[in-house]
């Protein structure tokens, strides 16, 4: 892993509107170069919005497709590599998809792996947990619920992985709850520390009023921050009025390699042969 610079961003969203999303990408992308940021994440399927109705199927894109060609744009003209989320079309089957691009192209994408109750009637599963190289680190992706299983996380860590980008879509949570007091804020800290990672964290942001896709509407509470590999919370945005913003920090390799290598590292006890699933 090499020095960079990112960005946590948390932005509305919005339901089958990709261009008015993607047009609001652009400015937060822009405020992002201006502090030097390399790399940019964004909420889970924060280009296509988050429904969960068969509207779905209907604001579904391929991979590439209209909008990341738009967002391969974007990555190109601010030497940007931007991640974000979109319900993604494979054929007949539909997934709930982060994407990475730069300017060069398509790097990577992660498809949700574990998905809720709610979700399942609409998309389906991914059966691949991949690494992807942005140039200067591996990252991972662990969407929403993904995060929250440490199967997974260990998994990104064997795989090589060096930073993890954890999008969410939380949504109707009581007013003043703040993820760090939550114990799914906790588990992130916690995934941080027993792997020696860095993490990007966002949420959606905003009231969504209802509509005629969503008669009672949500509200998502605009979170985002940065955690480093010894579970140190660098910086984190939470906005009672559950308003859009971003969280910039350098991360610096030797704070990885530290973690990593002391003597008390938990990954160095691991005992992979004798935990077994049956």
């Amino acid at each position: 892993m090499d020095s960079l610079i990112a960005a946590a961003i948390s932005t509305r969203n919005l339901i089958g509107e990709p261009d008015a999303a993607i047009e609001n990408m652009e400015g937060w992308i822009r405020q992002a170069a201006e502090q030097d940021a390399e790399l940019v994440l964004f909420p889970e399927l924060n280009v296509s919005g988050y429904i969960t109705n068969p509207v779905a199927s209907r604001i579904a894109e391929s991979v590439p497709g209209p909008s990341t060609e738009k967002i391969l744009c974007l990555a190109e003209r601010y030497s940007m590599t931007i991640a974000f989320g979109l319900i993604e079309q494979e054929h007949s089957n539909l997934y709930c998809t982060h994407v990475i691009v730069n300017g060069n192209g398509v790097l990577g994408k992660q498809r949700k792996i574990h998905v809720p109750a709610q979700e399942q009637s609409y998309w389906g599963a991914g059966n691949a947990i991949d690494v992807i190289d942005i140039g200067k680190a591996k990252v991972g992706i662990t969407i929403c619920r993904d995060s929250f299983f440490d199967e997974m996380t260990r998994t990104l860590y064997f795989k090589g992985a060096e930073i993890l980008l954890m999008p969410f879509g939380y949504y109707n949570v009581p007013r003043g709850q703040y993820l760090n007091e939550t114990i799914h804020g906790k588990s992130l800290v916690k995934s941080a520390w027993t792997n020696g990672f860095y993490e990007l964290v966002c949420n959606s942001a905003g009231n969504r009023p209802p509509s005629m896709y969503e008669p009672k509407g949500k509200k998502f509470p605009g979170w985002a921050g940065i955690i480093d590999p010894w579970g140190e919370v660098l910086g984190f945005l939470e906005d009672e009025g559950n308003d859009e913003g971003m969280i910039v920090r350098r991360l610096d390799p030797g704070v990885l390699l530290d973690r990593r290598n002391h003597p008390n590292f938990l990954a160095k006890e691991l005992r992979v042969d004798l935990y077994q699933f049956e």
